[in-house]
């Protein structure tokens, strides 16, 4: 069985934990017989390209010129989509299964390989297909069900559209895409809100928005016409699609899982006179929650003995910044270097708890898995992706995501109840490895092929 796998980006470029879930799968699906290649978009490459990553072939196809991102999935084929499209059709592969929804990797690229005669995967990995916002956080602060809702999304993603009549914003909605693709500041839609834009992308966004929401549930109902599955990552994923009208039939649960870790010998259980030694890893980025943590620190007395170690991954160097004048001369945090995926397990064996204090409805993460192969508990948010992993008080402690006190509150526990971590440690469960997510998605696979 020949399967596609097709996504926005690829390695050796610079990649997150979709590229890593795929590129530890791949190995274990070969050994059930299934062929794999991969495309992925080359964004502002002018040619095509190929190469071999990781012994699998890797097909690079051109996006010229860099297309704008919103409305949002690719409504209109990019530039250059023809050499895609040739190159698939040559391929006669059983099976297409798409990893992104975004302009470079998006309904044009689905439809066509469903005309091709191919059986159609997508796996949903983020919010982003339902949500404007991009992170599920209803007004950036609660936790949002997913419905698609043109007069509560606008309002949501743009504050000055809470300024505007429900039947002007109805109006707005039904632009068409042709009009709203040539709007300027079209990616102001996909910031934060919160980001200044300037008076142009201010006064434009009210004006653009309820398209771009109209445009975002016109896709999703597109992807499920022409997808024969859609793969949820995680269960609030799976019930925002339903809730949206995807056909239940179609959609499937799939956790991802991750390549086997060989523990390291892990430091002894903390004594009461040692710090407890937290660690987070993840993005500089504001919906990863750094600054949350950062603050929780700071706010616990002088008394307390904890240490906060910060590996940080490149994004936002602004953001990064602020973070660095808040931590100031703070002795008890500390930035060092982004780890490899090989410095991980003896990295992680040497802290005594992960912190994952994200700000945004997460679909894994990860990083949770990983410290829980290496007996590592986590204390992280309580929402999405990561309240679906940890078991509050049974393996990992979970809190209020953007409550700086609730944050202090458990930390000064766990650094204070040697007994409380010990007994986290002890409640751990093996996890989720990509043996099994291989085993699931053959057998996907196969359902489609016979």
């Amino acid at each position: 069985m020949k399967v596609i796998q097709t996504l926005a980006r690829y390695f050796p470029d610079k990649c997150g934990g979709i590229q890593v879930n795929l590129n530890d799968l791949l190995p274990k699906l070969r050994s059930h017989n299934i062929e794999i290649k991969i495309a992925a978009a080359s964004n502002g490459s002018r040619k095509e390209y190929t190469y071999e990553y990781s012994d699998v072939e890797v097909y690079r196809y051109p996006v010229s010129p860099i297309p704008k991102t919103q409305p949002n999935h690719g409504q209109y084929p990019h530039g250059k989509f023809e050499y895609f499209a040739n190159w698939l059709s040559n391929q006669k592969a059983d099976i297409y299964h798409q990893h992104h929804w975004e302009v470079h990797c998006g309904l044009p690229h689905l439809r066509l390989a469903k005309e091709l005669g191919m059986a159609t995967v997508v796996t949903i990995h983020y919010p982003l297909p339902i949500c404007q916002r991009t992170t599920l956080m209803f007004n950036g602060q609660q936790v949002c069900d997913g419905k698609i809702d043109v007069l509560r999304c606008s309002q949501c993603a743009d504050t000055l559209s809470g300024n505007l009549p429900a039947a002007i914003i109805k109006t707005l909605s039904n632009l068409p895409i042709s009009i709203l693709c040539k709007l300027p500041l079209p990616t102001s839609a996909y910031l934060p809100v919160s980001v200044n834009e300037g008076n142009l992308g201010r006064f434009v966004r009210p004006f653009v928005v309820p398209g771009y929401v109209n445009a975002r549930q016109q896709s999703l109902l597109e992807m499920a016409k022409f997808a024969d599955r859609i793969i949820a990552v995680c269960d609030w994923l799976y019930k925002a699609l339903i809730i949206n009208g995807v056909p239940e039939e179609k959609l499937l649960l799939c956790r991802c899982g991750i390549a086997d870790v060989k523990p390291e010998k892990l430091s002894h259980n903390k004594q009461q006179s040692q710090p407890l030694k937290v660690v987070f890893l993840g993005r500089w980025d504001i919906y990863k929650g750094v600054d949350i943590l950062v603050r929780a620190v700071k706010d616990l007395p002088i008394a307390i003995p904890i240490e906060l170690i910060i590996h940080g991954i490149a994004q936002d160097e602004r953001y990064r910044k602020q973070i660095l004048k808040l931590i100031g001369n703070d002795p008890r945090i500390r930035i060092e270097k982004q780890l490899t995926r090989e410095e991980l397990p003896k990295a992680l064996a040497s802290y005594d708890i992960l912190a994952a204090p994200s700000q945004w409805l997460e679909t894994g993460p990860l990083v949770v898995l990983e410290a829980h192969a290496l007996s590592l508990p986590v204390i992280g948010s309580n929402l999405g992706g990561i309240a679906e992993l940890v078991r509050h008080g049974i393996d990992g402690w979970l809190v209020t995501a953007n409550d700086v006190k609730a944050w202090t509150d458990a930390l000064q526990r766990l650094a204070t109840d040697v007994n409380l971590l010990n007994q986290l440690r002890q409640g751990i469960k093996p996890v989720r490895t990509v043996n099994m997510q291989a085993a699931d998605l053959a057998a996907i696979y196969s359902n489609l092929h016979h």
